[in-house]
């Protein structure tokens, strides 16, 4: 599962250039296991806005004082050390080259252990749960390249374990981001004349749609930054409803109802690939969370619509 564009960008070869002296300034250092290219510099489809990531995978936990001292042999002009050294891996570095931020090549180094690593493929290859850091950080072992460190063989290891994506983790993400509940509140938040709130409703039917499509096709992915370039990505899902890039685009410039009715469809058909491609889902369980419906109240109920029933309150409690 080779994403990496054989001809990368322009963009993406001046930017492999500039972080050599990133990686080989953490591949000398004895306690760093492996350093990589991650991200899109490393598949080759950066463009101009694009930052670099590396990742580092080091024997014990480093200290703050280590992570400056490989920042400043690697030139780097700024260091923000986003996570402190006493905090869980893991712990980020945002380090600028050429000039400081915010005009600065930024580098953001994911540092962690080897053994999270390994702890994280267990849980998400071998136990199937579908936990969105680690299929993120798995995403990023996938996508890497310019592996270097003494122990630079353990990123191969984890890219053959990742290399297949195991069927139970796909049923695992569909259960999990295919119940896609409450799609009538977008008629609440165009009643309530509120953008905000509908764009936010609409980004969380469209993220969860594109993670169980992710899975249909056996692809990690654990946060909304892998969807970044819709092209590019439709081109990447083969199991997808037709058109998939221009309806979500749509589903965004249309006026609301009809967006909606675009979001609708493409959820509905994303279940019908679901029942041909992973029949162990109960696929009608998830269209009955999807299609439940609330209507407005005008005034207190006093009758039930057919199929609820009335469970009377006893009095004495329990």
């Amino acid at each position: 599962m080779d994403d990496r564009l054989p001809d990368p960008t322009q963009a993406a070869s001046w930017r492999r250039t500039a972080v050599q002296p990133v990686l080989e300034a953490y591949a000398a250092s004895a306690v760093v296991d492996a350093v990589m290219l991650s991200g899109s510099t490393a598949r080759g489809d950066a463009d101009r806005w694009s930052d670099t990531e590396v990742g580092v995978f080091w024997s014990r936990p480093p200290t703050a004082r280590e992570r400056a001292a490989v920042a400043e042999a690697a030139r780097a002009v700024d260091i923000r050390m986003v996570t402190g050294e006493d905090a869980n891996p893991p712990w980020y570095d945002h380090i600028y080259l050429g000039v400081g931020r915010p005009d600065g090549l930024m580098v953001e180094v994911v540092h962690t252990l080897t053994k999270v690593v390994d702890d994280t493929l267990d849980s998400v290859l071998r136990s199937c749960e579908p936990d969105p850091p680690g299929l993120d950080a798995i995403k990023g072992i996938v996508d890497g390249a310019e592996v270097s460190g003494a122990g630079a063989d353990v990123v191969a290891r984890w890219k053959a374990r990742a290399a297949t994506y195991p069927r139970g983790l796909a049923i695992a993400v569909v259960q999990r981001d295919g119940a896609i509940e409450q799609f009538w509140r977008w008629r609440m938040l165009v009643e309530r004349d509120n953008p905000l709130l509908l764009a936010r409703e609409f980004s969380r039917i469209a993220s969860q749609l594109l993670n169980v499509l992710h899975a249909l096709n056996g692809r990690y992915c654990g946060h909304p930054s892998a969807f970044k370039r819709l092209d590019a990505l439709e081109n990447e899902l083969t199991i997808a409803p037709r058109g998939l890039a221009a309806r979500l685009r749509s589903a965004f410039t249309l006026p609301a109802a009809e967006g909606a009715a675009v979001l609708r469809d493409l959820v509905e058909e994303t279940y019908d690939l679901v029942e041909l491609h992973l029949p162990e889902v109960d696929v009608e369980r998830l269209r009955t969370l999807f299609r439940s419906d609330r209507r407005p109240l005008e005034t207190l109920p006093t009758t039930f619509r057919a199929g609820t029933h009335h469970v009377p309150i006893s009095p004495t409690g329990c």
